[in-house]
C-alpha cells in the first residue's frame, strides 16, 4: 500500500512536469520577443535610418507573415506533431534576433519576417500543447497561468533588454536573444516527450490546405472564429485610441504609462479571476459576464470619451475583460474541439486574430480625430453578437463539458 501511494505520489507529479515546462517557454517567449519588438522600431530608425511610414510597413509585413503561417501551422502540426512544430516556430523566431545584426533594410526585414513567422507557429504549438497537457477542472487557471508568464516575461526582458543595449549595443541584444531561443527550444526538444502525436491514417495523408479546409467547415470552429473575432476588433480600438485620447485631453505622458501599468495589472487579476470561476462553474458564465463587461466598457467609453475619468476608467475595464476572453478561449476549445484538431483551431483563430487586430486598429484610426467615441460603440455593439455565439456554442455540445461534441 505505501508503495502503490508513492508510486501515485510520483505520477502525479509528473504529470504537472509538461505543464511548468510550458510555462517555463511562455516565459521565456516572453523576456526575449516583447523585449525585442519593443526596440526593433529604435534600431530601424537609429541604425538603418528607416521613415516612420517604412518602419510601420516592416512591422505590418511580420504580422502579416505571421498569418499565414498561423494558416498553415495547424497543418504543418499534424504533420511534424505538436511538440516538433513548437521547436521549429521557437528556432525560426529566434533567428528573427538576427535582425539586429543587418546592416541592410531589407536583410533586417526578411529576418524579422523570418521571426514573426516563427512566432506564430510557436503560438500554435505552445496552445495546442496547453489543452493536451490540461487536466479536467483545472483548464481555466493553467490558461491564465499560461497568458500571465508571457506578460511576466516581458515587464522583466524589457528593462534587462534596455541595459544591455546601453551597456552592450543592439549586436548584444540580437545574441541574447538566441541563447534565450535555444534555452527554450531545447528542454521541449528533450523533455516533451508527453506532447507527441499519435497521428491516424485519416489524418496524415491529407494535405495541409485540406486539414485547414475542413477545419473551418466544423459548426463549432466557426463559432470560435467569431468569439474570438468580436472582442479583438474592440482591443485593436482600445490599443489605438485610448492612448491617443488621453494624451490629446491631459499631454501627459505619465499619465499614458500609469494608464498601460494599470491596464496590466487589472487584466492580470481578470485573468486569474476568470480562470478560477471556469473551472469552478464551467466557462460559459464567466464568458458571458466578460462579454458583457466589454459592452458596457464600449457604452461607458462612447458616453466619456471627452473626459479624463472616463476614458481611463473604461479603458482599464474593456481591456481586462477583452484579457479575460483571451484567457476562456483556451478553454472553450478544449470543451468543445477534439484534441486531434487543436492546432489548425489554433492556427484559425491565430489568423483570426491577426486579422481583427488590424480591423479594430482601422476602425479606431478612422474616428480617432472626429468622433473618437464612435468606434468603442460599434465594437461594443458588434459584441452582442458574441453572447449569442457563445449561448450557441455551449448548447451545441450533446456531451459533458471537457468532451468533444459530434459534428
Amino acid at each position: 500500500m505505501p508503495g502503490f501511494v508513492k508510486g501515485e505520489k510520483m505520477k502525479k507529479s509528473r504529470s504537472w512536469l509538461p505543464a511548468a515546462l510550458l510555462l517555463y517557454v511562455q516565459f521565456l517567449g516572453g523576456v526575449r520577443g516583447l523585449s525585442q519588438l519593443a526596440f526593433f522600431v529604435i534600431y530601424l530608425e537609429e541604425r538603418l535610418h528607416l521613415t516612420p511610414v517604412t518602419i510601420s510597413g516592416v512591422i505590418a509585413g511580420a504580422q502579416i507573415a505571421g498569418m499565414l503561417m498561423a494558416l498553415l501551422g495547424g497543418g504543418i502540426s499534424g504533420r511534424l506533431g505538436v511538440r516538433w512544430a513548437l521547436v521549429a516556430g521557437l528556432v525560426l523566431a529566434g533567428a528573427g534576433s538576427l535582425a539586429f545584426q543587418a546592416t541592410s533594410p531589407w536583410v533586417a526585414a526578411l529576418l524579422w519576417f523570418v521571426g514573426g513567422a516563427g512566432a506564430s507557429l510557436a503560438t500554435v504549438g505552445s496552445a495546442s500543447s496547453l489543452t493536451r497537457i490540461s487536466a479536467h477542472g483545472s483548464m481555466g487557471m493553467l490558461a491564465a497561468f499560461y497568458a500571465l508568464s508571457v506578460t511576466a516575461g516581458g515587464a522583466i526582458g524589457n528593462p534587462l533588454a534596455g541595459v544591455l543595449i546601453e551597456r552592450l549595443g543592439f549586436h548584444a541584444l540580437s545574441w541574447a536573444g538566441l541563447v534565450l531561443a535555444a534555452l527554450t527550444a531545447l528542454p521541449v526538444a528533450v523533455w516533451m516527450a508527453e506532447l507527441e502525436d499519435q497521428p491516424s491514417q485519416t489524418t496524415v495523408p491529407r494535405s495541409i490546405g485540406q486539414v485547414m479546409r475542413d477545419t473551418a467547415r466544423c459548426p463549432q470552429v466557426r463559432l470560435l472564429i467569431g468569439l474570438r473575432s468580436l472582442p479583438t476588433i474592440f482591443y485593436g480600438a482600445l490599443t489605438v485610441l485610448i492612448p491617443l485620447l488621453l494624451n490629446n485631453l491631459t499631454g501627459s505622458k505619465v499619465l499614458v504609462a500609469a494608464y498601460g501599468t494599470t491596464v496590466l495589472v487589472a487584466a492580470s487579476a481578470a485573468q486569474l479571476i476568470t480562470g478560477r470561476a471556469a473551472d469552478r462553474f464551467g466557462a460559459l458564465r464567466p464568458g458571458l459576464a466578460a462579454y458583457a463587461v466589454l459592452i458596457l466598457a464600449g457604452g461607458g467609453l462612447w458616453l466619456s470619451a471627452e473626459t479624463v475619468t472616463g476614458v481611463y476608467a473604461f479603458g482599464v475595464l474593456g481591456n481586462a475583460a477583452a484579457w479575460a476572453l483571451a484567457t476562456l478561449m483556451y478553454v472553450w476549445v478544449s470543451d468543445g474541439v477534439p484534441k486531434p484538431t487543436h492546432p489548425p483551431t489554433f492556427g484559425l483563430l491565430h489568423a483570426v486574430w491577426s486579422l481583427s487586430m488590424i480591423a479594430g486598429s482601422v476602425l479606431g484610426g478612422w474616428f480617432a480625430t472626429t468622433q473618437p467615441g464612435i468606434p468603442f460603440l460599434i465594437a461594443g455593439l458588434l459584441n452582442c453578437g458574441a453572447l449569442f455565439l457563445l449561448i450557441v456554442y455551449y448548447r451545441g455540445q450533446s456531451l459533458p463539458t471537457g468532451s468533444a461534441p459530434r459534428y
